[in-house]
């Protein structure tokens, strides 16, 4: 008979449960404890599944999804939920059903990219995440890229920490800002480059712009704005 890791850990969980027992009043705790994990697991999947009907029109249609049985799918699917019942990311739950319905619904988005949306979606507070889409709402309309069309008069959208607290500081602490825009940069959300441009005939990209020492808001972080917001843009989410 093979034994697995995971079947060393049960037995190990078990004899340190029963060894602890031992010890007056924390066999009553640790009873305790357990039903309170089970019951804390059964609501979270109860909140998970109420957020995923409020995000599609048939709930059943999109389990069923062609995508979601492939290999990839079950791969981001699987990634998704793993995260989604984290107790510690309990209050990113919001953004990890928009990016699985976003996920299994976009055919454009590289598998290895959407996995990254994910890792980044871990890693962010949720307080990052709100301060990203203010950021977002502030540069949008400059961000250079695939399919957009900013404004060409306009140069690359400049990250600068201190200028958007000041313009936040009456929605959010200054401090509270920067720390956020801190997490961003750490995640790669933001670059020195503006643009990469394509060569029509190599396919492969050369960079199109951007500055020595400032940092860029991307496409890329526009991308992952996209991706992890609902119909009505990260402000349906925060």
């Amino acid at each position: 008979m093979d034994i697995t890791g995971k079947d060393l850990m049960r037995a190990a969980s078990a004899v340190a449960k029963s060894l602890v027992s031992r010890v007056p009043g924390l066999g009553e705790a640790i009873a305790g404890w357990d039903a309170y994990k089970q019951s804390l697991f059964e609501r979270n999947v109860k909140k998970v599944f109420y957020l995923l009907q409020e995000k599609v029109d048939n709930l059943e249609n999109f389990i069923r999804d062609e995508w979601i049985s492939t290999k990839e799918g079950e791969q981001f699917v699987r990634k998704v939920f793993d995260a989604t019942f984290d107790e510690q990311l309990q209050d990113k739950q919001d953004f990890f059903i928009n990016a699985l319905v976003n996920g299994v619904n976009d055919q454009t988005t590289g598998q290895l990219e959407k996995l990254k949306f994910i890792d980044i979606l871990r890693h962010l507070s949720r307080s990052a995440l709100i301060v990203l889409g203010e950021i977002h709402n502030m540069f949008k309309d400059q961000v250079r890229g695939p399919g957009r069309k900013p404004d060409p008069i306009q140069s690359f959208p400049i990250v600068d920490a201190g200028n958007i607290a000041e313009k936040l500081s009456d929605k959010y602490d200054p401090y509270l800002v920067t720390s956020a825009i801190s997490e961003m940069e750490s995640q790669g959300l933001f670059s020195r480059t503006g643009e990469w441009i394509q060569d029509p005939i190599t396919k492969r990209y050369r960079p199109g712009g951007g500055f020595s020492t400032a940092l860029c808001y991307t496409d890329f972080a526009a991308r992952f704005v996209d991706f992890i917001s609902g119909p009505q843009k990260m402000q349906a989410a925060c």
